[in-house]
């Protein structure tokens, strides 16, 4: 029998356990670093390019063509650079000169480019797998900024923007496919109405009715015309705007304000200088009621490019009234471009105020963040300047064409309205790509200015003040 040790009383219950001892060992885990892409402004322009660049490759095959039609890249590629860009400039008829597979094209390419700049940026932070923080509000558009939407509503917000999408072309095309199947007939009537759906709710211009006519024939036929105008006001709107009805007009933020009152003042003021100035001219001949609804399609169409008449019959001094009515545009975060309503009527805000005496700069009763205010003038500041050298650049090119109806298309490119005088389809090579340019900095230019001036100024200190003779 063992003897216990010394010093060791063994107690009931006791139990001596022995047990190997382990050495330490060291283990190595690797983790893989999750490669994440943080979204930059540059990534829209390179969206916007890629898909144009596709688009006009698509449209320069031999399937793209109808037969005897000869069309090169730099056609296919003026046309998709346009149908991105929702413009609807065109160097020939888009039914005479494309097959159904070209047609098909083009209405993907409008469709894809009436989304919008915010649009593409909120689903490429989507698809790099970030969440909608402060860096991704910021590129998502400075439109959601004051929109009540929030940074966790922001992939809502693009959910709620495809369905509303797809109801208002859905519902645009129901209405348009009895009058086709009438005037048509057969499987043909179905797409026109899909098409010019489409076409007038993303601005467009686009259109198949052959023979480069427009809806020159459709004058005196007053039901599509006003079905398509409606569905391209609707689409000039600001998504957010039309979102914010439901909450009732004493709780309408002041961006639904400002867009409200810019879109009808601007629309009256279309229908009066096209029926005023054009009621002894293009418009001779129609009846009173057959004026009012081609003004107002017409007035509309300012951001779309459709036209019940040829463009380049009207007026001198209609071709010039109309010139700021494109450049203005309609609102942000619509499939409309230009310089937006926003930029313009917080510009008309800020000189109201001056002339009033004002320090800062109000609007319906409330202040307008001088961050906003510089925003809007930087926005129309580049959008004339840039205007100006296109138009200059363009006049030295096609020196052969008028002057005014050169200044005409530059501005119906720059802000992707589709109106033309003639000049797209007669511009040379370096033309083209002048027009083109125009229209991709024209759908580009305004939100990239807009997202390079921060909402809080980043000066860390302050120079003295200094008077400058202003007048």
């Amino acid at each position: 029998m063992e003897q216990p040790r010394p010093g060791y009383r063994r107690r009931p219950g006791n139990v001596v356990l022995r047990r190997a001892r382990l050495e330490p060992e060291v283990v190595r885990v690797r983790q893989r670093r999750r490669r994440r892409i943080t979204p930059r402004s540059w990534m829209v322009v390179v969206a916007f390019a890629a898909v144009m660049a596709g688009g006009g490759a698509l449209l320069s095959l031999d399937l793209a063509a109808e037969r005897g039609a000869d069309i090169g890249f730099l056609d296919g590629l003026f046309t998709a650079v346009s149908a991105v860009s929702v413009t609807g400039l065109t160097r020939f008829d888009t039914a005479d000169s494309f097959s159904w597979f070209g047609e098909g094209v083009t209405l993907l390419l409008l469709q894809l480019g009436g989304l919008g700049v915010t649009m593409y940026a909120g689903i490429l932070i989507l698809i790099a797998g970030r969440r909608l923080g402060m860096r991704g509000r910021q590129f998502f558009g400075m439109e959601l900024v004051g929109s009540g939407s929030g940074v966790a509503g922001a992939p809502q917000l693009l959910r709620r923007v495809m369905i509303y999408t797809v109801i208002a072309e859905l519902a645009c095309f129901i209405l348009l496919l009895p009058w086709f199947l009438i005037e048509f007939g057969g499987g043909r009537s179905v797409w026109l109405a899909l098409y010019h759906a489409v076409s007038a709710f993303n601005n467009a211009g686009f259109d198949l009715m052959g023979g480069g006519r427009g809806f020159s024939g459709q004058v005196a036929d007053g039901y599509p015309i006003i079905v398509m105008g409606l569905a391209a006001l609707v689409g000039s709107l600001s998504f957010l705007t039309v979102f914010d009805f439901p909450r009732g007009r004493r709780r309408w933020t002041l961006d639904t304000r400002v867009v409200l009152w810019g879109m009808g003042g601007l629309l009256a003021l279309g229908m009066v200088i096209f029926i005023l100035a054009e009621w002894n001219g293009v418009m001779g001949g129609q009846s009173v009621g057959s004026r009012l609804i081609n003004g107002f399609f017409l007035a509309v169409n300012r951001t779309t490019g459709m036209s019940t008449m040829p463009m380049d019959q009207i007026g001198d001094g209609t071709t010039a009234g109309l010139l700021p009515l494109m450049l203005i545009g309609g609102a942000s975060t619509s499939t409309a471009s230009g310089i937006k309503i926003g930029s313009f009527m917080i510009s008309v805000f800020a000189v109201l105020s001056a002339l009033r005496g004002r320090g800062s700069v109000v609007a319906f009763g409330r202040e307008v963040p001088a961050a906003v205010v510089i925003r809007a003038f930087a926005v129309v500041m580049m959008g004339l300047t840039t205007y100006a050298a296109g138009a200059a650049a363009l006049m030295a090119v096609e020196s052969d064409l008028a002057p005014l109806a050169v200044a005409f298309d530059a501005m119906s490119a720059l802000a992707n309205v589709g109106w033309s005088h003639g000049v797209a389809n007669a511009a040379s090579e370096w033309g083209a790509y002048i027009l083109m340019l125009l229209m991709f900095v024209g759908r580009l230019g305004p939100l990239l200015v807009a997202l390079a001036i921060p909402d809080r100024p980043h000066d860390r200190y302050r120079y003295p003040a200094a008077p400058v003779r202003i007048g």
